[in-house]
């Protein structure tokens, strides 16, 4: 297995113990799980810088990383409501969710007519990801910081669920061609 794909597993296997900090809340398990989350967010960039410096770029490392970048916000956004249930935080990451699984959907079915994945990921796609990381980022730590830093917070994640439906726009509007 190349070096970029153990980078990119690792971010999949760091959904754990993220998960196991946010569930056992306290000042100190928050920082953990956020320097957890943050570490596996740098994996995101790392991996592919690394496939790109030593030529290891992939099907396969490609089709990993995107799993990887969906394991690792949806499942962290559903645990995270389901350890702070509340309507404000339900609807956007619904939203979230519904965005991530509609464009893998697309995403494989125009790989499928086409051959091959000529689907390119927009500059949308990479900036709503890293609103919904710093979004998530917020969220970890929100339970330290009081009632309007956590509205702040709920307000960052409906920033990035807005985000997620321009990027889906964008993407179905470039993909139209597809299904004519």
């Amino acid at each position: 297995m190349s070096i970029p794909s153990c980078i990119t597993l690792l971010r999949i296997i760091l959904i754990f113990p993220i998960m196991y900090l946010i569930i056992t809340p306290s000042f100190w398990n928050n920082i953990w799980a956020l320097s957890l989350f943050l570490v596996a967010g740098l994996t995101d960039y790392l991996d592919g810088y690394v496939a790109r410096k030593t030529n290891s770029e992939s099907s396969l490392g490609a089709l990993l990383d995107l799993l990887a970048d969906k394991l690792l916000v949806c499942i962290i956004l559903i645990w995270y409501v389901y350890v702070h249930p509340d309507t404000l935080l339900i609807i956007p990451v619904l939203i979230i969710i519904s965005r991530e699984l509609i464009v893998s959907v697309l995403r494989q079915y125009i790989a499928e007519l086409a051959g091959d994945n000529n689907v390119k990921v927009m500059n949308i796609g990479k900036s709503k990801t890293t609103i919904q990381f710093v979004a998530i980022s917020l969220l970890i730590i929100s339970p330290n910081f009081g009632y309007f830093f956590g509205l702040t917070c709920v307000g960052f994640l409906w920033f990035a669920a807005f985000l997620s439906l321009f990027s889906l726009y964008s993407y179905i509007s470039e993909w139209k061609k597809f299904f004519n």
